[in-house]
Order: C-alpha cells, then structure tokens, then sequence
C-alpha cells in the first residue's frame, strides 16, 4: 500500500484503503488482505442496515477478525458497535443493544436477535460509535460511550508512535471489548500497517516468536503482569520484539531488570490512561539501562490530553482533559452520566493520586479508595505493595480483601525468597495480614491480575496446609 493514509475517522473507515490486496490481517495461520477485511465488512453493514430502526449493535466473533470486520460494517451503516465478550445481564442492560449479530469469518453474519424495541432512535448522541467496558477492578464493569472524535484523536497521536521502515507491523494481544484494542488494531490499520494475532497466553505462548520472526512484529501492548511473567520464565517470547508497551496495572522496576538480566534489548513503555479515555493519556519510554531506577513514572501526557493536578486530603489527583476523554457512562441504552466539559472537551475525576518526579513526569502514588481496613486500622494497599517490591527477592506484590481476609501476595523475583524477608515489612502494616509467595501470579484473559483467583488459590493453601 502506498501514499500516505489519512488518520481521520472518515478517512480510516472509508473505501479507498479497502481495495488493496496487501495483507492487513494474520490470525490463526491465515493471512486477510484489506479487500477480503472490507468483503466481511460488507455483509455486516448489510445485516445492520436491513434491520431499520437499530442504534447499537452488539457483535459476537469466534475470531478476531470477526470483530474487527463487525465493527467496520456497523460504522459504515452508521451505528453505535460494542463487542461481547461473554457480558453478562447487567453489561447488556448498560447498552441495550437493539441488534445482535454473529460475524463469522467463513461465511455471511448471522441475525442472532433483534430487541422488541422501545427506546428512541436518538437515545445516544450522534458522535458515539463504541462502548468499551471496564475491567471491573474497581467495582462493576461499566459502560463507556466512545466517540468518533476520541478514536480519531487516537490515530493521530504520535507520541504512541515507533520509528519502523516500510509498513508497522503491531501484535495483537488485547480483547476487541477492552481499550487496548483501539490501539493494537484500529490505530494500527490507520496507518496502513499490519495486525498480527497473538494467540493467548494460556493457548500457544509458545507460537509468539516464530510469529514475531516471520512477519517482523515492530510492536506489542502487554498488561504489565503478562510481561513480568514472559521476562521472568519465557524471555524468549519478546525478545524479537523491539518496543514493548504495557499499561492497565503498574509497571515494576523489577520487571526491567529482569529484562536486561536475561539479555533483551527491547525497549519499554509503560502507559497510563483509564478507559473513560479512550486508551492511554500518559507515557513513559524507560531509559535502556535501568541502573539506578527507583521507580516508574506513568510519564507526561500524550497528543490529545491536558493534565491538572488537584489537591486532595490525601494527595493530589490527576485529572484528564482533552479529545481522548470519553462522553460519559451509559446504563439502560442512553448515556446517563456525561463527563463535564471544559473548552470544548470532556473532563474526568482519575481517582489517581500522582506526584511529579524531578523531571517533571508524573509518579503513581495511589488511588484515592485504595486503603482498606483491616481489623478496624486503614492501611494503604499502595504504599505497603511499593515497600514490598522494594524487597530485592520480591518482583511485584498485589494487596487483595475478600471478606475477613486480607492477603498481601507477592511475586518473588528468583530462589532463596522466604517468608521472613517480607512479612516484616508486611506486619508492619498491619500484623493481621497474610503473606503468601508465589512464582506468579493468574491472570484474566486480557491480562490483568485475578484477584479472584489469588484468593482462591489462597483458600486452597490453607485448607490443604500448603502455605509457602
């Protein structure tokens, strides 16, 4: 494909990009040009624009082709896309999707079911075109209405760029129902670039560097507990790879020294940015050496976002601004909680408390609802897992309360960790916390540490008298 692309909305989803033969997709040994990406397309805004009267579609794929494709035809039909990853009752009451469509790669979507109606037709402001949800993380996944105005600020934004010759080549890891799917696929196509599929974690890890080697992978997006454990046990999955982006959880200076203590050169960026912004709103690109790294910033804003720093009784929180912040949250089909605007964009409350470093970037701290109690005292979750991986044998530790349990669990980072290196700095917290090590930790299938399953596994311990 040559010349160069346009990364407006219009521009992005139109015709002209469509026709080439190039490969624009490789997903489970099979390779998809953009013509064959634009035939599937094709069907679906069929479907979508038999069905009058439809606002949002809800796209169901075994593949992530299918997705990506449903997404496609719903925009060119004109309609507001979200993609089911197994939602459950009260996700689909956020949306109330008036259309569901099955996207198969091997054939002509499929009508699953069509809502009996009784919403409006203009129940969502015309600029929504995505829903994202939330992880969840910090309560019920929510429901976030995108606009077509945020994804463009997307597209154009150069801080997430990388230098490459000829055409990106980006790996796909991220779920088509999270935020990092804007940036692993639909950023990547608006550059003309190539979307290689990464088969997951727990299917065939083992896969990533023949694919990695083949088609030239210049970058990949990781949740940060994803990277300290394909650096710690199976470095040689990212090795080829030169820029390593993680965000959604905290980016530990063990997980780089680990890095280069297994010899990779890859260069990390760590990323900040809540779902109610699109995608990312900070960046940090780490120094290739990390000798005397104490920590690591969350970094300076990206194209797109302006930063204030409000004081707080605790702290100072980070507040967002700009194109990239999302519209509001939606419940019962409509947007009922607008974020507030100033100068003509969206505005929204992180509930992160920062501090800037000498250099200006800015350092996580905390939330501002991260301390728990724990037999009626505060302890701040955050301060007691950065003390914690402070230790030299720790690598990352997660505070996780369930109920009349709270368990600080720690990654250790080599052999010869004990309990009694970390429960001092643990009990000094508070003596009622439990300590559990682990080799690593489980994670949920876009990545993010399962503090369900930690528990669980915890549970199990100490039933059986398995505790380490």
């Amino acid at each position: 494909m040559t010349g160069r692309m346009g990364t407006g909305w219009d521009a992005v989803i139109g015709d002209d990009r469509w026709r080439s033969s190039e490969v624009l997709w490789v997903e489970g040994g099979t390779e998809h040009s953009w013509r064959r990406v634009d035939e599937l397309a094709a069907g679906v805004e069929a479907a979508v624009r038999a069905a009058p009267g439809t606002v949002v579609v809800l796209v169901r794929a075994a593949s992530r082709l299918g997705a990506f494709a449903g997404q496609l035809g719903a925009w060119r039909a004109g309609r507001v896309v979200a993609v089911d990853d197994g939602l459950g009752p009260a996700e689909l009451a956020r949306i109330r999707p008036d259309l569901v469509l099955s996207v198969p790669v091997d054939g002509p979507p499929e009508v699953v079911e069509v809502a009996a109606g009784g919403l409006p037709a203009d129940r969502l402001p015309p600029e929504v075109v995505a829903v994202n949800f939330t992880s969840g993380s910090t309560g019920a996944r929510k429901a976030v209405a995108v606009t077509r105005g945020n994804l463009a600020a997307l597209f154009g934004c150069r801080g997430l760029d990388v230098p490459v010759e000829g055409r990106l080549v980006a790996a796909n890891f991220a779920s088509p129902a999270y935020d990092g799917w804007w940036f692993d696929t639909w950023k990547t196509a608006a550059v003309g670039g190539v979307v290689v599929c990464l088969p997951k974690v727990t299917d065939d890890v083992f896969a990533w560097p023949e694919l990695v080697e083949r088609y030239g992978v210049h970058r990949v997006l990781l949740p940060a507990a994803v990277v300290a454990t394909l650096v710690q046990s199976l470095p040689e999955c990212v090795e080829d790879i030169p820029w390593v982006f993680s965000g959604g959880e905290r980016f530990r200076v063990a997980t780089v020294r680990q890095a280069r203590d297994a010899g990779l050169a890859t260069r990390f960026v760590n990323l900040y940015g809540p779902t109610e912004a699109t995608f990312a709103t900070h960046g940090h690109v780490l120094p290739a050496d990390p000798t005397g790294l104490a920590e690591i910033p969350i970094g300076t804003p990206l194209d797109g976002c302006a930063q204030r720093l409000e004081q707080r009784d605790n702290g100072t929180e980070l507040v967002v601004s700009g194109p990239v912040v999302c519209l509001g949250y939606l419940d019962h089909g409509r947007v009922v909680d607008r974020f507030p605007t100033e100068g003509g964009h969206a505005v929204y409350r992180t509930g992160d408390l920062v501090r800037p470093d000498p250099d200006g970037a800015l350092v996580f701290v905390a939330r501002l609802d991260s301390q728990v109690k724990v037999n009626g005292v505060r302890v701040d979750t955050a301060a007691l897992e950065t003390e914690v991986t402070a230790l030299p044998g720790a690598a990352d530790c997660r505070v996780v309360q369930d109920g009349a349990d709270t368990v600080a669990f720690v990654r250790v980072g080599g052999p010869g960790t004990s309990p009694t290196e970390v429960e001092p700095v643990v009990k000094r917290f508070s003596p009622a916390i439990a300590v559990e090590l682990l080799d690593g930790f489980p994670v949920k299938d876009g990545g993010k540490v399962d503090a369900r399953a930690l528990m669980e596994l915890y549970r199990t311990r100490t039933r059986t008298g398995e505790h380490v």
